[in-house]
């Protein structure tokens, strides 16, 4: 079976769907003008299964409820540098 082409404008306009189809499988040629100018492909491996929830983890419903003292730095404008964090700019800079 031939690769289904689109025109630039068309696979724009498409795209969402252009990229469902290539994921299930189909080669699609996008074409500027009469010359092919990209393909879609499906990836590597790709299965036709979708990502499943994350309602298996039973993960606790307060897990970033908590207070993370270096993200509050990092959020006041404070900087890191992995050994600690500093107020105002690093003295090398």
């Amino acid at each position: 079976m031939p690769p289904a082409t689109y025109k630039i404008a068309e696979a724009r306009a498409h795209f969402s769907e252009l990229l469902a189809r290539a994921r299930a499988g189909e080669e699609i040629v996008i074409t500027k003008g009469h010359e092919p100018h990209a393909r879609l492909l499906p990836p590597v491996g790709a299965s036709d299964r979708e990502p499943a929830p994350l309602e298996h983890l039973r993960l606790p419903d307060d897990l970033f409820d908590g207070e993370d003292p270096e993200q509050a730095a990092l959020d006041a404008g404070d900087h890191n540098d992995d050994l600690g964090i500093w107020q105002g700019r690093p003295a090398d800079s």
